[in-house]
């Protein structure tokens, strides 16, 4: 074997264990050291079986993800009256106990997967989120349901910051773009299955209930839900321990893999123009994601009087089918762009096609039936889905390696707070306030997303200049020193 395939370069074989008892490998969640020589610029990157299977357990750890998210949303009713809770409590679960926890935790686990191999990042976060996702079901008081929400949010932390880093040392410049697309998409995929899936699930464990409670094994239809979708977390976390870590590439000057605290500030100094600008620009993004995904069930259910079941299955599957694809179409515009001279390409492609959203998003929820309504939220989720493919791609390709997974965290964790905070509260309070009834929601939801789009698009361009420079200075080789 060569000194490169020992160090993380394709051999014949994409999946080898390098767990422990394996004699002669380091721990796992070893710290890299100091020096990486296996970063050597005309190292030959890893083989298209290796990333590709690399890619597709990704997919699958970000897929697992979403299953245990949305489910919760499916049974709030029976949680609520098993544990004699309010909307506030029931809201805590969502909002403190996993939301602040998963953007809060994103930076650190992000600063760990900087220095740590990725892969086993991933996989402990990947196993701690399925068995905290089955300790939901397992739970006995609200507290318990709490500390295992917690735990969810903490595993789900780990796998985009990690994910977004070794993406970019499995595949090279030119098919990032795609790589990334895929990789975003798949939450895409998990959000559908989520709702369409999990409303099957919990239609037949509730029928099962009545036909044959003996096979619920006396625990209710939600409980056994959280198990069921915990288990393909469970059963896809030991195969991320299979990969090979990929050798770094995109070290900054010197070869450090470990960047003292000096540079690793100085670095966030360099690009803090294009940071602020597109940090403003892709939380508009969050903002209408957040208030689509979490209003438009309201919205059809209070003007169409549609029943949850109906929004699980249509809605789904619009997410499913229009989402996903809208991910993968901007990291192929990305890459062709980028082949053709256009370095700035994920931002320009990012802020025309949300550009979509304000038109479509902004029309759907004042459509005098559901069909029409449906027909414009198709084009809407397509749009909503092309930012997300292109901001990882564009950071990946300025920001040295030692430092990915944390700009990432950094990205993922303003955009989740003022996404969170903003859309679906100024929805409601639009509501409350502005407007004279529950069903007015349809306007609330059509001001903000029509217009939060051209914020997004005036900022993500204004971005682009400063991004340019960044690229330019980077090709010169001016990056930070380690000190």
């Amino acid at each position: 074997m060569s000194e490169a395939e020992g160090r993380g370069a394709p051999g014949p074989f994409p999946l080898k264990w390098t767990g422990p008892g394996r004699t002669g490998k380091a721990p796992l969640l070893e710290l890299t050291p100091d020096t990486a020589p296996a970063q050597a610029p005309d190292a030959a990157w890893p083989s298209p079986v290796l990333a590709w299977t690399a890619l597709g357990l990704l997919m699958g750890g970000a897929i697992v993800s979403q299953l245990d998210r949305h489910i919760i949303n499916l049974v709030v009713e029976p949680i609520k009256a098993q544990f004699h809770l309010s909307d506030t409590q029931f809201g805590m679960l969502q909002g403190i106990a996993f939301g602040m926890f998963y953007t809060f935790m994103t930076l650190p686990i992000g600063m760990l997967a900087d220095r740590a191999q990725r892969r086993a990042v991933i996989g402990v976060g990947v196993a701690l989120f399925g068995a905290f996702a089955m300790a939901t079901g397992f739970a006995r008081s609200y507290l318990q349901l709490f500390l295992a929400r917690v735990g969810v949010g903490v595993g789900e932390a780990s796998v985009y910051p990690a994910g977004f880093s070794i993406i970019s040392d499995y595949f090279p410049p030119d098919r990032l773009g795609r790589a990334i697309s895929l990789f975003t998409a798949s939450s895409m995929i998990g959000s559908g299955l989520a709702l369409v899936g999990g409303g099957v699930l919990i239609g037949w464990l509730e029928a099962l209930q009545i036909t044959r409670p003996d096979l619920l094994f006396g625990m209710q239809p939600w409980q056994l839900a959280f198990v069921f979708v915990a288990l393909p977390g469970m059963v896809l976390a030991p195969c991320f321990f299979l990969l090979r870590e990929p050798i770094r590439r995109g070290l900054a000057a010197g070869g450090k893999a470990r960047l003292p605290a000096r540079a690793v500030l100085q670095e966030l100094w360099r690009l803090r123009a294009f940071m602020a600008l597109m940090l403003g620009g892709f939380s508009m993004v969050t903002t209408v994601s957040y208030a689509v995904s979490i209003w438009t069930p309201a919205f059809f259910i209070r003007v169409h009087h549609w029943s949850p079941t109906q929004v699980g299955v249509w809605v789904g599957a619009l997410t499913i089918l229009c989402a996903t694809p809208g991910g993968y179409v901007a990291g192929w515009l990305v890459d062709r762009l980028r082949a053709r001279g256009m370095t700035d390409a994920p931002l320009k492609v990012a802020a025309f096609g949300f550009v979509g959203v304000g038109i479509t998003g902004g029309l759907a929820p004042l459509m005098p039936t559901p069909a029409l309504s449906l027909a414009l939220l198709a084009p809407t989720l397509f749009f909503q889905s092309m930012p997300y493919a292109c901001a990882p791609t564009a950071l990946q390709l300025i920001v040295p390696n030692q430092l990915r997974s944390q700009v990432s965290a950094i990205y993922l964790t303003f955009i989740t707070l003022v996404g969170l905070c903003g859309g679906p509260v100024v929805v409601g309070l639009f509501t409350d306030r502005l407007f004279s009834g529950p069903a007015d929601v349809r306007y609330s939801l059509a001001l903000v997303v029509a217009g939060a789009a051209p914020i997004m698009f005036i900022l993500v361009l204004l971005s682009c200049g400063p991004y340019r420079r960044l690229l330019a200075r980077d090709a010169t080789g001016q990056s930070p020193q380690p000190a």
